[in-house]
């Protein structure tokens, strides 16, 4: 994976401007929730969009790990909420 580093200014108030290549490169042109972290004292950002496909991918992969579907998990909700009418 490449790097691709650019000097930039942190305004006073905390703002910070993503240079436009940079945005292009993680297909940010238009805006969009980013999620930031403070990671072995760096600041990452991310789209959120990416870290929640790879949240979703992880849910996935346990569930079928432990042999789970989401369609199993609903119909035990649903199971438990009929129990509790009762």
């Amino acid at each position: 994976m490449g790097h691709d580093q650019t000097l930039v200014k942190l305004a006073g108030n905390g703002r910070l401007s993503i240079p436009a290549r940079q945005r292009r490169l993680l297909n940010l042109e238009h805006g969009g929730l980013m999620v930031a972290e403070v990671q072995d004292g760096e600041l990452r950002l991310r789209p959120a969009r990416t870290v929640l496909a790879e949240l979703r991918e992880k849910v996935s992969a346990d569930l079928a790990r432990s042999g789970d579907s989401v369609a199993q998990f609903i119909a035990d909700r649903r199971a438990e909420a009929a129990r509790d009418e009762t």
